[in-house]
């Protein structure tokens, strides 16, 4: 029988979600009004306000993980759970596109580490380059095509894949 737990961190990621989508929502009206939204940092916004969201989502897993409902060790968590087309677990894509996003900043391409190239290979096997533009943003959308590219539309998978982990 599956246990019961309480989830007390979700409500916090609901939120940040419903923040984070709403103002997603915002930035693409006004990039299909902009003559070149690109040249206006509204793309470069997104981008930002999407890892914000990557981030709040990788903030909820390490929450997960840290109760102590799974025993074995976070790496192992992450293979868990729901996969994605690509045959991997959304919550290791959706890890990987969190540390791009907070870390890429401080990689050295020319040696990268050992965590900037399994986050890259990870990010890789969704057919995103990374030294393209917008990588965060279109990880998101890969994620969830053809549903919209919403954070909150990630939630479900967190939460078949904390599940997972109380059994």
């Amino acid at each position: 029988m599956r246990s019961m737990i309480f989830d007390f961190d979700i409500n916090f990621l609901n939120d940040a979600a419903t923040l984070v989508d709403a103002r997603l929502e915002r930035l693409e009206g006004e990039a299909n009004a902009s003559s070149d939204p690109d040249a206006f940092g509204i793309f470069d916004e997104m981008e930002y306000i999407t890892g914000f969201g990557f981030v709040a989502c990788q903030t909820y897993a390490t929450a997960v993980v840290s109760r102590g409902i799974f025993k074995g060790k976070k790496h192992d968590a992450l293979a868990l759970g729901p996969k994605h087309r690509t045959g991997r677990s959304f919550i290791q894509l959706i890890n990987a596109a969190a540390n791009h996003w907070k870390h890429s900043p401080e990689w050295s391409f020319d040696t990268p580490s050992t965590q900037a190239k399994q986050t890259i290979e990870v990010i890789s096997s969704l057919g995103i380059d990374i030294n393209r533009s917008y990588p965060v943003g279109n990880i998101l959308h890969k994620l969830l095509a053809p549903h919209p590219a919403r954070i909150t539309n990630l939630i479900p998978f967190l939460t078949q894949w904390r599940d997972i982990l109380s059994q």
